[in-house]
């Protein structure tokens, strides 16, 4: 394995221009060059994994850059199975690591699912690509009972938001009727070279004991969805055609969305599963 000074900006800007890689805007290409940050993030996976990790599991490392955290980790022993997007970068990974940890290349939305089943899932994503990889990772039900990711701390916030605050969303039901969440610790911008614009965090996603199931999850993402695509909006008008279902599971239909809890949206997406079935 060849090395890299990951704290070196200098080092780091001169490799991708020896290679010619521009970092690209829709990757939201962010290293993390601060190494204190660094040794804390891999302690606290570490510490957050399966203990023991079955031998049969790896952990999948989503968006591993130039491989900051993926040092990390294998220094702790822990093997990996990384997803990464860009050629560029996918070919200076080969040149430190060779072929151990493998390299699943492309997107991760295309490429996840012809991949062994995870002990635990790990990365650093931005913004836009977590709004679309989490949510995936939980209504396909990817048996990962433990996430650790690095989140700009506006997604963390929507992800953890309560019932009746701004940030509630669909996004927040899913998520947290499959997982708790909790913030580890903050991440300043200042410790990513590009700097952006605002503060990270690390938070830990611990799969709750009674996960539903793909199914049941799809389903409780279609009504979510539904509910809040107009969330000023009464239950009655955005779920009017899931009457039936509010009406068994004893739920106010004058209620607005942002004030139903998790679990009574998992309850009306149960009762459909039912009756579908």
């Amino acid at each position: 394995m060849t090395s890299l000074n990951h704290n070196s900006i200098s080092e780091i800007r001169a490799l991708l221009d020896s290679r010619g890689i521009a970092l690209k805007k829709r990757f939201g290409q962010n290293f993390l060059v601060d190494g204190n940050i660094r040794t804390r993030l891999g302690d606290r996976i570490v510490g957050e994994l399966p203990n023991p990790l079955p031998p049969d599991r790896e952990v999948w490392e989503i968006g591993p850059g130039l491989g900051a955290l993926t040092d990390e980790l294998l220094a702790r022993n822990v093997p990996l199975r990384l997803f990464e997007i860009d050629r560029g970068v996918i070919a200076i990974l080969r040149e430190r690591y060779g072929d151990d940890p493998p390299i699943e290349e492309g997107d991760f939305l295309d490429t996840f699912g012809a991949a062994p089943p995870p002990g635990a899932i790990v990365g650093n994503l931005p913004y836009h690509s977590a709004g679309a990889i989490i949510p995936r990772i939980v209504e396909t039900g990817v048996p990962a009972p433990v996430m650790v990711f690095l989140l700009q701390r506006e997604m963390v916030d929507r992800i953890t938001a309560a019932v009746g605050n701004k940030n509630y969303s669909a996004f927040s039901v899913l998520v947290q009727n499959h997982y708790t969440v909790s913030i580890a610790f903050h991440v300043p911008a200042v410790a990513f070279y590009p700097r952006p614009r605002v503060d990270s965090a690390v938070a830990i996603f611990r799969e709750r004991p009674e996960r539903p199931d793909p199914r049941l999850s799809a389903q409780l993402s279609r009504v979510t969805r539904t509910a809040f695509a107009q969330r000023r909006k009464t239950l009655r008008n955005t779920l009017k055609a899931y009457l039936p279902q509010l009406q068994a599971c004893g739920i106010d239909p004058s209620l607005r969305p942002e004030h139903l809890p998790p679990e009574r949206f998992l309850a009306i997406a149960l009762q459909i599963c039912l009756e579908m079935s």
